[in-house]
């Protein structure tokens, strides 16, 4: 799932804790939120799949559940 295709996965910032996604055609992402970079590979996915679209609606649904 690390290979040339483009997969959408959410992770959780190791700094924040606030979820963000990651496109895992590249090596590292930045936490929109406190700008901490992290390597993708090795953190702990909490969604993936395809689409964008779809992760964006993951991080949401997730979201809510937290706030529960």
């Amino acid at each position: 799932s690390w290979g040339l295709n483009r997969l959408y996965v959410v992770v959780s910032c190791k700094r924040c804790n606030n979820l963000l996604l990651g496109d895992t055609r590249h090596r590292t992402r930045a936490c929109p939120h406190c700008g901490l970079r992290m390597v993708l590979r090795g953190q702990k996915v909490l969604a993936r799949t395809e689409f964008s679209q779809d992760a964006v609606a993951m991080i949401q649904e997730l979201k809510k559940r937290d706030v529960k």
